[in-house]
């Protein structure tokens, strides 16, 4: 077990990471773990996407956290089934004995289309998963807080939810996805409406297009990646450590007095198409 680094921002604090095992779920995972947070890892499964870019992909994110001296375990759990996500926070509270963290990064993506397109079964599991889950998620954390003491950075919890650009700025061919999103973006600022008054945080953070095994198909394809590339002001296309960084600050003391925002890092995507 690591011992205690009062230098690291996280030390001690126990996180749940949902969409854990690849992308950008791992990339959170680990960084918070590397600020001394004890991390519970949730997924479909313990093993990275095959289609992923992790250099060491052959090893479960919570594997990586303990070899490196950290605290995590894995609890398996599908963001569509109340039931899992249910026994994932009794997990970790039973485990570590309170919630600090909360990243509901877990999603579901589907390849571009015309809206058209898509089926009612389409809609259902996106807004199951990526709206009714991560609202499910934010509730049980919410009544694990108001249980907790005001901490010694002045919040109960923090909760940060990964929406995306689709939820600020239209996309084509991402009609059903988006709006999923972009109910976690208002549900962000409703939330922490809410529950400002308990010292609770709830941001989230809203990537633009990052290279993941979701995303693959896409950085599969030179012309989708051309047009990515136009609609991107900055030089490149994002990684899943761009994200974790961010997320790493909000759950951090430093913003502390931060609550209600959606944070886009995006290269520049949502402030406008460059020429």
């Amino acid at each position: 077990m690591a011992s205690s680094n009062p230098s690291r921002k996280l030390e001690g604090r126990v996180a749940i990471v949902t969409g854990s095992s690849s992308g950008m779920g791992r990339a959170i995972a680990l960084a918070l773990a590397k600020e001394g947070a004890h991390v519970v890892c949730a997924d479909l499964r313990p093993e990275a996407a095959a289609k992923g870019f992790e250099a060491d992909k052959d090893v479960p994110t919570h594997e990586v956290i303990r070899n490196n001296g950290g605290r995590s375990l894995f609890q398996k759990c599908d963001m569509g089934k109340t039931d899992e996500i249910d026994t994932l926070f009794a997990t970790a509270i039973q485990e570590f004995g309170k919630l600090n963290i909360v990243v509901n990064n877990a999603g579901l993506w589907l390849p571009l289309r015309d809206f058209v397109l898509e089926t009612e079964e389409m809609w259902d599991a996106m807004m199951g998963i990526n709206g009714k889950g991560t609202a499910t998620s934010m509730r049980l954390a919410i009544r694990q807080f108001l249980k907790q003491e005001i901490d010694e950075s002045g919040s109960r919890g923090r909760i940060v939810n990964i929406s995306s650009s689709a939820g600020i700025t239209a996309i084509r061919r991402e009609a059903t996805y988006a709006a999923s999103k972009a109910a976690v973006s208002m549900l962000t600022r409703n939330v922490a409406l809410d529950h400002a008054k308990d010292s609770i945080n709830v941001n989230a953070v809203c990537p633009g297009v990052v290279r993941t095994a979701m995303s693959s198909t896409n950085f599969q394809d030179p012309a989708i990646i051309a047009e990515m590339k136009k609609g991107t002001p900055w030089p490149r296309l994002g990684e899943p450590s761009d994200i974790a960084k961010v997320v790493v600050f909000l759950c951090s003391d430093d913003a502390q007095w931060i609550t209600g925002q959606n944070i886009a890092v995006d290269g520049g995507f949502t402030v406008g198409i460059p020429l």
